[in-house]
């Protein structure tokens, strides 16, 4: 008898959960595609930049991972195409047909077209390679500012921008002030002039969220030195300028723009149906609609709770339905219902700089300062540490 095929396109949080589960099933074959050879874990990304680990802490190898599994392929490949009716995929260099598709290519930073400028003046740190280009250009720009302590500490302020206060925003803005911090008092450099500003078009940073996770950071934030500006529009960004719709205007050495997600460039090319930022709709059971063996997870769907309100992009949702999908597509195999997605939040974590975080655990327990910061190690080493065993079994075979 013939296994069944099921082909996973992004090896992100979605689709490699979807793979450990999917693997379990001696039935099925499983072919894993992503254009990068690693898995990264972008919500890590803070300690990078802000040189407390090193590269290999926010990546693992996808293709030692997948050898650890007898029944997983990795393909190292771009796809450029998906045929729904023969059931087949075309990457750059091969076609592939499938029994199943998992679409799980996440997401991209939105540079929102109304904002001149934004696109070609800020950086993202949705990938390794911008994270890796910020995090040099930025130590360069340290050593260039000691060297001018010679000509007095009469200089220009070294200003930080980050643009949109959600997660990411808040969690980079508290690790820069921290790391500023910490570099002038470790090198007892004379003339301090690293300022963080964190600006946001809402009332309040993490606008939407609990209460004591907005009022924790913003306390944080504040106590390492944060320039917190809300109700603040970007209209423009120039070479190392930024306008607001409210006339000012702030001088910058480096821009993060945080300020939302869109979908990964592959649902232009689908031909499936989009929301206005390019993510994939699914219905209840995360199945592209009209195609019941096509499943989309993660940043690329618009996923909605019972209430129909979007569910923010979060590596958690992204699991959660690499999960949902492999359990359903076993119970097609088995000939049973499928069944609905139901997204149940377990909980958010958040580092706000140092050693310190503040969260909100299973329960409505509330936690902040040192033990919500070694509560999130916790959860991240517990994420990685199967995935680096099977990593090391895998690059052995």
């Amino acid at each position: 008898m013939q296994n069944t095929h099921v082909v996973i396109i992004g090896g992100g949080y979605g689709g490699v959960r979807a793979l450990e589960h999917l693997s379990k099933n001696s039935r099925i074959k499983i072919t894993l595609i992503d254009k990068n050879s690693y898995h990264y874990m972008q919500p890590e990304v803070y300690d990078f930049i802000a040189n407390k680990v090193d590269m290999s802490h926010i990546m693992i190898d996808l293709p030692s991972l997948c050898n650890s599994f007898a029944s997983v392929t990795f393909l190292c490949d771009e796809v450029k195409a998906i045929e729904s009716t023969s059931s087949t995929l075309t990457t750059s260099t091969q076609t592939i047909n499938f029994d199943y598709l998992i679409i799980a290519t996440g997401s991209r930073t939105y540079f929102p077209d109304f904002i001149p400028g934004l696109r070609e003046h800020s950086h993202g740190v949705k990938n390794v390679p911008a994270a890796l280009d910020f995090k040099q250009q930025f130590e360069r720009a340290l050593l260039n500012r000691i060297e001018t302590q010679t000509q007095g500490c009469e200089i220009e302020p070294f200003n930080i921008v980050i643009g949109g206060a959600g997660l990411s925003g808040v969690e980079i803005a508290a690790e820069m002030a921290a790391y500023a911090n910490r570099f002038y008092q470790n090198g007892n450099f004379g003339c301090r002039g690293v300022d963080v500003y964190l600006i946001d078009a809402y009332p309040t940073i993490l606008f939407g969220m609990d209460p004591f996770l907005i009022e924790s950071a913003y306390e944080r934030l504040i106590k390492l030195g944060v320039y917190v500006w809300h109700n603040n529009r970007i209209s423009q960004v120039d070479e190392k300028e930024i306008r607001l719709d409210n006339g000012k205007i702030l001088h910058f050495e480096f821009m993060i723009f945080t300020g939302g997600v869109t979908a990964s460039t592959l649902t232009q090319y689908l031909g499936f149906e989009t929301n206005v930022k390019g993510h994939l709709i699914v219905d209840e059971h995360l199945n592209i609609p009209t195609h019941q063996n096509i499943y989309a997870i993660g940043d690329i769907t618009q996923a909605l709770d019972t209430n129909g309100k979007f569910i923010p992009p979060t590596a958690q949702l992204a699991e959660r339905g690499g999960e949902h999908v492999a359990r359903n597509i076993i119970a097609s195999l088995n000939g049973k219902e499928k069944y609905p997605f139901h997204f149940k939040n377990q909980g958010v974590m958040i580092a706000l700089g140092g050693e310190y975080g503040a969260g909100i655990l299973p329960g409505g327990i509330k936690v902040k300062g040192y033990l919500a910061y070694l509560i999130k190690k916790a959860i991240f080493w517990m994420y990685t540490a199967p995935l680096r065993r099977r990593s090391t079994i895998g690059k052995r075979r």
